[in-house]
């Protein structure tokens, strides 16, 4: 079955263990095309863009900025207000070009979002929220009470043009509490791309589980590239969630393969219940 999943983008939720291991398709797949390098190569066809098309010309462009994005994101594990001010600089270029860029991890959300939150009042936070590409899906299909939180005040205002959430959060994620949010006030919080080098590290798990109310669900994504960095290993986030489980702060934990950032680039669902322990 797992022998499959690498093959083609999985529309459908794949239930696996969160202590089980991350597919050897999957690490194998890192280690032949090390991933540092295709990430810098997936942009040369911006060398051969038709220069003709005002779109292709839009993407070339974009790639280009997303290739210096992704050198400061490899080349420094503490670049976080790089990355932020590349997000405040290039955010209109980002949420033109985000589709044709090919990134789809925000649909697998919107599936767990409806497998987990039956009731559509449910109090959800985006946690990373962007220009709100998840959170709009949500509210295409019937979530309604949608707060966005990002540390970009450029990106939070294009999400607010679109009027998506009810409150727009700007400040970034860190080892604290979160700003202007109360602790357990959420149904479900979820971070859609977010978890990732050079934007937040594993230690903001915790942190935005601890807006989670007792029983409601944090559930994030985590890429085979950034895990290739030690600070962001499979293992090292695994072992933190058990320790979470075991302070009571998590009830169960599910990891969920076969889903991707865009065709090539893996990336792993993590689903955390939240327990009745205090942080």
């Amino acid at each position: 079955m797992m022998q499959r999943l690498l093959t083609t983008p999985v529309r459908r939720i794949l239930g696996y263990r969160w202590l089980d291991h991350v597919s050897t398709n999957v690490r194998e797949l890192v280690k032949a095309t090390d991933t540092r390098q295709y990430h810098l190569s997936h942009f040369k066809m911006s060398d051969t863009a038709d220069k003709e098309g005002v779109d292709d010309q839009g993407l070339a462009e974009y790639y280009e900025k997303r290739k210096a994005l992704y050198q400061t994101m490899t080349n420094k594990a503490d670049n976080s207000e790089a990355v932020l001010d590349w997000y405040d600089k290039e955010a209109d270029i980002y949420e033109a070009q985000f589709e044709k860029a090919g990134f789809e991890y925000h649909s697998a959300f919107v599936e767990t979002t409806l497998t987990l939150a039956k009731d559509k009042q449910a109090k959800i936070l985006d946690v990373a929220a962007g220009s709100g590409k998840a959170g709009m899906e949500l509210r295409r299909v019937g979530y309604t009470n949608l707060d966005g939180l990002d540390g970009s005040s450029a990106m939070l205002a294009l999400a607010k043009e679109k009027k998506i959430y009810n409150e727009y959060i700007c400040c970034t994620v860190g080892s604290e509490k979160l700003r202007d949010v109360s602790d357990a006030s959420y149904d479900f919080v979820f971070c859609a791309g977010g978890v990732s080098r050079g934007h937040l590290s594993l230690e903001t798990v915790p942190t935005m589980l601890r807006a989670v109310k007792p029983n409601g669900y944090l559930y994030f994504n985590h890429s085979s590239w950034s895990a290739q960095f030690p600070e962001y290993s499979f293992e090292k986030l695994d072992h933190m969630i058990e320790v979470l489980r075991e302070k009571g702060l998590c009830s169960s934990a599910d990891k969920k393969e076969g889903y991707f950032n865009r065709p090539g680039e893996p990336t792993t669902l993590y689903i955390i219940r939240r327990g009745d322990g205090e942080f």
